[in-house]
């Protein structure tokens, strides 16, 4: 009946026009955004073309310039490492090793060959910049061409299907993108000394793996293909800076170059976005050094490229974030290993040494710092800071008149609920700790909210224990899966033998500070963590007591709970230390670490004020570690039911 009313094809035109108004709609109007877009990259890009130089110019000094190259530090032990590399043979990746992460999920294999393989173009570039005898040539030639015969740049982890190693597509990631930058710069720094077929060998596979794929992507009216170039986390800056820095120093065409310039520009922006407005970093200290590291590179390549007229760390956030690093030292030398971090990272003193003199911190111990630089970006940006061929030298010589945080009692990040509490000034005991709220949701998110590290100098009894060593799993939806990131990792409650959930809603938030000279009082409420209907409150109140004379600062940290029927109640501490205890029904006593850097630890619980049995419970965490080592949780839990419970944990150093 209905087909004699609407004939077939009416029907599909009819069909094929609601299709056009529902779905091509959001298409017009995309392309027409992106297109709105690369209009203002071009006008962008036209008002920095009469900055950029007529050639290609980046950061550093070529090859020619005698006097600056025989100023680099370190250059008997750079050019040893360049012998020795010499030496050596090219490492071979075979498909078997590339698609090993494919069969197996193991990332650590390919990736040491690799880096090792394209490791060898650093060292080689700097010791022929340093020696100048073309020793290093035949060599460094060998490499560059068994590097550009490889299918693929980008490492498996990052290559999903095996589409670019396949030859399916081109795509940019952390490492092609910083193998771009290597290659360009050897071609910056050495210039002629480079064969003319190797020259045109590099222009050509960075044209095609890189240049091609990032203008084919932000110039189209598609959708981005690459998710860093709007992201907002480390890959934007390492990225960015790949590509940018390579084009720097490969295109001859100064308006090519400035269009580059005006797209970083564009979307770098977003990558403030991922620290919260105090300038956190919610990826910890290892990932700050890497991400906010190639920010500071990215950025001197770009004010010598247009002789100091664009300034990226003029963005809004970028001061807010310079500053994390040193706020985040707990004790001297000791920062918080929050997320997927090394509990032995720090931030790299080249790094503090620019921010220090570019936004005038006056941190006086490293603004002293000699220049250094690992890779040839760092090489050209930190070891040639004040010579006079630079227009714009890249360190201001600013007074050093600020102080360090680590010089005042506490740091805080109020937006991401982290608050760092230290010892007075000259105090013999020189206990100090962290803790943070956030939620279950930040870039490289453990499940931690409620967690703490206690440190002093030479020792970090208790802590959080850092991240893992890559695997598949680990960027996957079985993430959780592990010990390490979950919340049975971290030392805090568990309620009703429940986890913290993962996800955004699973938070903490401090609800009072109390701060003094004597005592530091935060109290967070932690309950939305577990998403559990039966949790009345979740209350963990972190109690610091600072002390002038010899006795010791303590931490008192105290979980309270109310369900709305009974169930079990539990915390826990971490720790990559040696312990002993001694239990008794209704308190626990445990030495964690040994001679001055042990602490002293008691666990006890109360309902209603009446004491309660403890059961201890101590399991290994099974995962490979960034630090090397294998975590214990030192477990505490009620031994009966409870409704309205607390566990009072107290930990005083023994010295």
């Amino acid at each position: 009946m209905y087909q004699k009313l609407f004939p077939v094809s009416v029907i599909l035109f009819t069909a094929a026009l609601f299709a056009v108004i529902l779905f091509g709609l959001p298409i017009t109007l995309f392309a027409e955004g992106a297109a709105a877009r690369n209009r203002e990259i071009e006008k962008r890009a036209a008002e920095i073309l009469p900055f950029m130089h007529k050639t290609a110019f980046c950061v550093g000094r070529p090859i020619t310039d005698r006097n600056a190259w025989q100023t680099v530090p370190n250059a008997d032990k750079i050019i040893k490492q360049a012998e020795e590399t010499a030496a050596a043979a090219i490492p071979d990746i075979p498909e078997s090793l590339y698609k090993e992460y494919y069969r197996i999920g193991n990332r650590h294999n390919y990736e040491r060959v690799w880096f090792s393989k394209e490791g060898r173009i650093n060292i080689l570039v700097l010791g022929e910049c340093i020696e100048n005898k073309g020793r290093f040539i035949a060599p460094l030639e060998e490499t560059i061409k068994s590097v550009c015969a490889d299918t693929s740049w980008v490492l498996p982890a990052h290559d999903y299907n095996a589409a670019v190693y396949e030859r399916k597509t081109e795509r940019i990631d952390l490492f092609s993108a910083h193998t771009s930058a290597e290659l360009g710069l050897a071609v910056y720094y050495l210039g002629e000394k480079l064969s003319p077929d190797v020259r045109k060998l590099i222009l050509d596979n960075v044209q095609r793996r890189t240049f091609k794929a990032y203008e084919d992507d932000i110039k189209s009216n598609q959708k981005l293909k690459h998710g860093w170039v709007t992201g907002n986390n480390n890959w934007n800056a390492v990225c960015h800076c790949g590509v940018v820095t390579a084009a720097q120093c490969l295109i001859d065409d100064p308006q090519r170059r400035s269009w580059y310039i005006a797209s970083a520009e564009k979307f770098m922006k977003p990558f403030f976005d991922g620290f919260t407005p105090d300038g956190y970093c919610s990826e910890g200290m290892g990932y700050w050094n890497y991400g906010f590291g190639n920010f500071i590179l990215l950025t001197e390549v770009v004010r010598r490229a247009t002789d100091g007229k664009v300034d990226f760390l003029t963005m809004p956030g970028a001061s807010a974030a310079a500053a994390f690093p040193m706020k985040m030292e707990v004790a001297p030398g000791q920062f918080a290993a929050f997320a997927d971090c090394s509990v032995n990272a720090q931030p790299a003193g080249q790094y503090i040494k620019y921010l220090s003199r570019r936004l005038h911190f006056g941190y006086k111990k490293y603004e002293t710092l000699p220049p250094a630089g690992g890779s040839l970006l760092a090489a050209g940006v930190f070891c040639f800071e004040n010579s006079p061929a630079d227009k714009e030298p890249v360190l201001s010589n600013t007074a050093a008149s600020g102080t360090l945080p680590i010089e005042e009692l506490r740091s805080e990040f109020p937006d991401a609920g982290v608050l760092i509490c230290r010892p007075k000034p000259g105090a013999k005991n020189q206990t100090a700790f962290v803790c943070k709220a956030g939620n279950n949701d930040e870039h490289h998110n453990h499940n931690d909210i409620g967690s703490f590290t206690v440190m002093f100098a030479g020792g970090t009894p208790v802590l959080d224990p850092g991240g893992e060593v890559y695997t598949s799993r680990t960027f996957s939806g079985k993430r959780y899966d592990s010990n390490l990131l979950n919340s049975f990792g971290h030392p805090v409650p568990v309620v009703n033998g429940q986890m913290q959930k993962a996800g955004r809603q699973y938070s903490g938030k401090i609800v009072t500070k109390t701060f003094s000279d004597a005592q530091d009082l935060c109290v967070m409420d932690i309950s939305a963590a577990y998403g559990l209907k039966e949790i009345e409150k979740l209350k963990r109140t972190f109690r610091f007591t600072r002390t002038d004379s010899g006795q010791a600062n303590s931490l008192t940290v105290t979980d309270e709970v109310k369900l709305t029927a009974a169930g079990t109640f539990e915390t826990a501490l971490i720790s990559y230390d040696k312990y002993s205890v001694r239990e008794s029904s209704t308190e626990m006593e445990l030495t964690v670490g040994e001679g001055e850097k042990a602490v002293k630890i008691t666990v006890s619980a109360v309902q209603s004020g009446k004491p309660l049995p403890l059961r201890f419970a101590v399991q290994t965490i099974e995962e490979d570690t960034f630090s090397g080592k294998k975590p214990v949780r030192l477990g505490f839990q009620i031994a009966e039911a409870v409704r309205n419970a607390k566990i009072v944990t107290v930990i005083t150093p023994v010295r």
